[in-house]
């Protein structure tokens, strides 16, 4: 696997702007046609999170997609788009984020991620539950969104590929997994191998901050990302905010099962200067956790002091049950004055701060951090 990762800048979605970089990100790693040939069907997988407008940088911009659309068919090929949101109507997330109208007026299909296949994996998970949409594509083009995450830190290339697993299979996923958040993110890296994109182009140009992936931050990034290593890309990307492998759990997984590269001196980075666009301060969610080898006990209250968790602003939150319902392992409810998690049986999956419509759920650190932090 070619670990060249080209890099453009892009300060706007103007569509001229967009449309320049992205075409010269995949001319500089060999040109559309090196990845797709005549009469293929080729599978946009973009980040459709929720049902957000583009400027609110939860999902892929449509015009990043609109260009990829175009140069799928400039090249013979069938553009389907796709994807498989945790929560809400696809096609009604697919209007609100404009990825509808872009399809529609660019010729292309959108694609059902509702029936799944079973496809065998020769990692340690033996088996993954696909979206047949993509198990019966002749070439994936991966088009991940740049966002912090509670969970992972950053979501980019390799986690976007969860969403090639439909529906709620996807919070099986973090049911099984449990606290192991190893589990979790090894299991990520086997999924993208497992797919493994033909090619992969990171919407970069406004990315979010803070509370990621849904509720967070805009902030400029400026960049249009491109390769065929999903690893490779998301070091990158991750040096482009001054975070190394080692603070990025995904690439921690990806070294450990050795897919991928993730030594950002051993990836030849082409177009413009990775220095000269870095981003200094940006913001990401707490991360403190430990796998601590104590009596059980003893383990669950050093949990609660010692490591983050999601935390509720009741002012903000409006009971619409969502986080409720989607919960894995059912640690929420309404008590008498609002939302209560249940610390001891939650897994810290963050999917409840994921899915708030409101915003209302972030990251928050337990009583011994805020003390050590203060």
């Amino acid at each position: 696997m070619s670990s060249t990762i080209s890099l453009i800048r892009c300060s706007t979605y103007e569509r001229e702007e967009v449309d320049a970089a992205v075409r010269r990100a995949i001319a500089l790693i060999g040109g559309i046609s090196l990845y797709v040939r005549p009469g293929q069907r080729v599978l946009i997988k973009p980040n459709l999170l929720k049902a957000a407008p583009p400027e609110a940088a939860v999902t892929t911009h449509p015009e990043i997609v609109r260009t990829i659309i175009r140069m799928v068919r400039e090249a013979g090929a069938t553009a389907l788009v796709g994807d498989s949101p945790g929560i809400g109507d696809y096609r009604k997330i697919c209007q609100r984020t404009g990825i509808l109208a872009v399809a529609e007026s660019e010729g292309a299909k959108i694609a059902d991620f509702s029936e799944a296949v079973e496809v065998k994996n020769a990692g340690r998970f033996q088996r993954f539950e696909i979206a047949r949409a993509v198990a019966e594509a002749d070439v994936v083009i991966n088009v991940p969104k740049f966002k912090t995450h509670g969970m992972t830190v950053l979501t980019g290339a390799v986690k976007n590929l969860f969403g090639c697993i439909p529906g709620k299979r996807k919070v099986q996923w973090h049911f099984n997994s449990g606290v192991d958040h190893g589990a979790f993110t090894r299991m990520l890296v086997e999924l993208s191998a497992l797919v493994k994109p033909g090619l992969s182009v990171m919407d970069a140009i406004i990315g979010m901050e803070g509370n990621g992936p849904g509720s967070g931050d805009p902030r400029a990034i400026g960049a249009v990302l491109a390769g065929v290593d999903p690893v490779a890309l998301d070091v990158v990307a991750g040096a482009l905010v001054g975070l190394g492998p080692e603070a990025l759990p995904i690439l921690k997984a990806a070294r450990d099962a050795n897919i991928g590269e993730t030594d950002l001196a051993r990836i030849s980075q082409v177009g413009d200067e990775l220095r000269s666009m870095q981003v200094r301060h940006f913001k990401i969610p707490p991360r403190d956790h430990t796998e601590w080898r104590v009596p059980d006990w003893l383990r669950r209250t050093l949990k609660e002091a010692f490591t983050t968790r999601p935390v509720v602003d009741q002012q903000h939150c409006v009971r619409c049950g969502i986080c409720v319902n989607h919960c894995p392992r059912q640690a929420i409810h309404y008590g008498k004055s609002g939302l209560v998690f249940d610390y001891r049986n939650c897994i810290r999956c963050y999917c409840c701060q994921e899915f708030c419509p409101q915003g209302a759920i972030t990251v928050g650190r337990g009583w011994a951090l805020k003390i050590l932090r203060a």
